[in-house]
Order: structure tokens, then C-alpha cells, then sequence
């Protein structure tokens, strides 16, 4: 049951940074535009830089949840590998307490953001006046999956059960453990 939420759960972070690499994709084509109509052109965009403004915020807040469930995320692993086991475990229950307690925050305040953003018709501004429960939205879905992922993913495991539940090789070599 566990490993068949943890496959559930990875389908959904894996989602979410496929969405992260082809926002930006988007970025780049978007940026590339503003800098050619800009400086061949002399007809700068107005929409470029909110809409990018955005797009780093949603990019950064899709990948996080996959990031964390792989054990790809930033760690001190030379002060890690340095502390003796019992420290280890301690460490990282504070990571998983923390990175739980960040998705609580983001879901939170991204869902209260995201209808109050709705409920009053919120836009951004520049030209395509991107209504603000979008990104807002975003924060909540990604923090929302960054919990269950700090649940699911014990920190001191994460590659390794990562790996398993996708259906990975149990080794580096590819045989069987």
C-alpha cells in the first residue's frame, strides 16, 4: 500500500518538474523574443518580464516536490557524511520536518491566496493579465505534494526508495541486489 502511494505520489511530482522543464523552454523562447524585438527592433515586449517573473517562481516551486522525493535536492553532504549515525537520523528528521512544514506553509497560504485571488478577480499586469489564482494555485498543488512527499520519503533513503518504487534496477550495475 505504502510503495503504491509513493509510485502515486512520484507520477505527480514527476508531472510537475516535466511542467517545470518545458515552462522553461517557454522562458527561454520568450526571453530570446523580448531581447530581438528589443534591441533589433526597438519595440521592447511589456508582457516579458512579469510573465517570467512567474514562471521562475512556478518552475522553481514544481521541481521542488520531485527534487526532495529523489534525494536530488541541495544538502550539506560532506557536514552529513561527517556526523556519526545517531546525528544522521537526527538531521534528517529535521529535514523532513522542515520540508513538511514548508509544503504545509506553501499549501496553505498558496490555496487562501489562490481564492481570495479568484474570488476578486485578481490579474497581474502587462498584457496578457494573468489572473493570480494560477500561480497561486501552483503554490498550493506544489506545497500540497511537497507534504506527502516529506511523508513518503524518508530523507536518509530517498534515492534508493525513489528509485525502487519507480521500478528502478536495485543496484548501480543493474542486477539484482
Amino acid at each position: 500500500m505504502l510503495d503504491h502511494l509513493r509510485r502515486i505520489a512520484l507520477i505527480g511530482t514527476r508531472s510537475m518538474a516535466v511542467l517545470a522543464m518545458l515552462t522553461v523552454g517557454l522562458m527561454m523562447l520568450s526571453i530570446s523574443y523580448d531581447v530581438i524585438a528589443r534591441y533589433a527592433f526597438r519595440a521592447p515586449t511589456d508582457w516579458a518580464y512579469p510573465l517570467n517573473s512567474s514562471a521562475v517562481l512556478a518552475v522553481t516551486v514544481l521541481a521542488i516536490p520531485h527534487l526532495y522525493a529523489t534525494g536530488h535536492h541541495i544538502s550539506m553532504d560532506l557536514v552529513h557524511r561527517a556526523l556519526p549515525r545517531g546525528l544522521r537520523r537526527i538531521a534528517d528528521a529535521v529535514t523532513a520536518a522542515a520540508a513538511a512544514l514548508l509544503g504545509i506553509v506553501l499549501a496553505t497560504t498558496g490555496f487562501h491566496s489562490a481564492v481570495l485571488s479568484y474570488g476578486h478577480g485578481l490579474t497581474g499586469s502587462g498584457t496578457f493579465s494573468v489572473p493570480l489564482w494560477v500561480p497561486d494555485a501552483i503554490l498550493g498543488v506544489s506545497g500540497a505534494l511537497l507534504l506527502v512527499v516529506a511523508l513518503l520519503f524518508p530523507p536518509h533513503a530517498e534515492p534508493e526508495l525513489a528509485a525502487t518504487t519507480a521500478g528502478a534496477p536495485d543496484t548501480e550495475d543493474g542486477g539484482p541486489a
